[in-house]
């Protein structure tokens, strides 16, 4: 089991939003792995809040999906394997073809612009040492078209979802794993975003889909190499 890393002190008169998000951001950049148990006297004590507060914090990420309590154990940061991923990615299939199938006929302007900014924010993210927010990029380029799509359920799903690929992404950083032709992966998929074929559309994104969860299963080691 990993051990917790120092964390810095959260600034006075910060509430749970505040020590959630931190705890939130080790967690996806890597820096407090999955399986590690989340101690409430010890980071209490790093980040110089109320154990009270911190348990709210925890609580708002167990309602997220990355922790887990474990009665009479405590709480540890969720750990994903094979068949979870595998299941996210499923049900993540579905929904995105099915946000694209509505917006298709009516991407505005201001969706086309949006989609080209976060885009570009999330390969800008790449030449950074910061890992959460190159997580955060990628998670918010693929969130846009729940959010525009017109179905109110689709975002609070896709967040659900999204924290169980990020951790999955985490994973890929703890391992070390590069991001092969992620620029020229992802270029091709906006072009097909922003494409007037439907049906390019979704054929990039099922290709984009299993690329996306043979990475991330082959780099954490959640399956073997294929074979020759």
């Amino acid at each position: 089991m990993s051990s917790l890393p120092k964390l810095g002190p959260i600034p006075n008169l910060t509430r749970r939003d505040h020590v959630a998000e931190a705890l939130r951001r080790a967690i996806l950049c890597g820096q407090i792995a999955p399986g590690t148990q989340l101690v409430e006297s010890r980071l209490a004590s790093e980040l110089e809040v109320s154990r009270g507060l911190l348990r709210e914090a925890i609580r708002e990420l167990i309602e997220s999906g990355l922790a887990v309590n474990r009665p009479y154990a405590g709480t540890y940061v969720a750990e994903i394997n094979a068949d979870v991923l595998r299941d996210v990615y499923e049900v993540r299939r579905i929904m995105k073809a099915q946000a694209y199938v509505r917006i298709c006929p009516h991407r505005t302007a201001a969706f086309r612009k949006e989609l080209q900014a976060r885009f570009e924010r999330m390969i800008a993210a790449l030449s950074t040492n910061d890992l959460s927010e190159q997580i955060r990029t990628e998670a918010h380029f693929h969130g846009l078209v729940f959010e525009a799509c017109g179905n109110h359920l689709m975002p609070a799903f896709w967040q659900q979802m999204t924290q169980k690929i990020q951790l999955g992404f985490a994973i890929c950083q703890i391992t070390h794993a590069p991001k092969v032709d992620f620029e020229a992966n992802h270029r091709r998929f906006l072009a097909c975003a922003l494409g007037e074929s439907l049906d390019d559309m979704l054929a990039e994104l099922n290709v984009h889909l299993d690329r996306g969860l043979a990475t991330i299963q082959f780099e954490s080691g959640l399956q073997t190499p294929p074979g020759p």
